[in-house]
């Protein structure tokens, strides 16, 4: 499994296990959970391989298909064992947090490869990171959650600042990979305990 494999299961088990999550929130029946699984976990990458104009990976063999079905049936059992003491819209924030930085990096992985430029390979970042989550937001009748929370795709694009200017430097891929990962997860959950947030125009007019 090279670097890119690794971090696309990784990216596929979290955001399995929160599009599940996500429907059983919203009292979904198991047929709604499963599509929502599927959906928060392919959603982000098949949005990726369409704009770079290759064919989603996800319909080019199976692989993408097991990894995602084994992230929902984790998330199912595992629920099933501790619902009683399971926070779930927390389950769902730190789940996203893992796929969001997953999913972000081989955005700009794929982006460097594709050869676009430096905003193009953040745009693409950010789009694989946030995607399926915004699809799965949207089939439930939620805000998305790029748009609420104000520390979520603001770690994607700070991790694809990062991202590029370790490529610049000539850093190995392998660091580049693994540090803005670890950096985009970081800030994530620092988000999360902090209750970071950007300034609010918000109010009425």
């Amino acid at each position: 499994m090279n670097l890119f494999e690794l971090f696309n299961a990784i990216g596929l088990l979290s955001f399995a296990v929160s599009g599940v999550y996500k429907g059983i929130n919203k009292n979904l029946d198991l047929l709604g959970i499963v599509t929502l699984g599927f959906l928060t976990a392919l959603g982000g990458g098949i949005t990726r391989d369409l704009i770079v104009n290759r064919i989603p990976m996800a319909f080019t063999g199976y692989k993408d298909i097991t990894i995602t079905f084994l992230g929902i049936v984790f998330a199912l059992l595992f629920y099933l064992k501790l619902r009683k003491d399971l926070s779930t819209k927390k389950v769902i924030k730190y789940f996203d947090a893992v796929g969001l930085a997953a999913f972000s990096v081989t955005g700009f992985i794929v982006g460097m490869e594709s050869g676009i430029n430096s905003f193009g390979v953040v745009l693409l970042g950010l789009i694989t990171g946030t995607g399926g989550g915004l699809i799965s937001d949207v089939l439930t009748g939620e805000i998305p959650f790029i748009l609420k929370e104000d520390f979520y795709a603001s770690c994607s694009i700070i991790g694809g600042v990062v991202f590029i200017f370790l490529e610049k430097l000539g850093f190995p891929v392998e660091i580049t990979s693994f540090s803005t990962l670890l950096l985009i997860l970081l800030v994530r959950i620092l988000a999360i305990e902090k209750g970071w947030s950007l300034p609010r125009l918000g109010g009425n007019v």
